[in-house]
């Protein structure tokens, strides 16, 4: 059996660590883009009522198997 092994420490060059730490200079959005106001998906309690609902318990899945 052959096996590949790395070596734990790796050696940069200069170079290469200085492009590895150039501060990268991003800019976020301070606010969500929605197409329309109205569009906005909430989680409510009546979608984690339907979620409960729906999930397959393992007396339904034991009833259905029976049958």
């Amino acid at each position: 059996m052959n096996t590949d092994s790395m070596q734990k420490v790796v050696r940069l060059d200069e170079n290469e660590l200085q492009q590895l730490t150039q501060e990268v200079k991003e800019t976020l959005a301070s606010t969500p883009i929605y197409e329309s106001e109205n569009e906005k998906n909430l989680f409510t309690a009546i979608d984690m009522w339907n979620m409960q609902r729906q999930v397959r318990s393992a007396s339904l899945m034991m009833r259905k198997w029976s049958n």
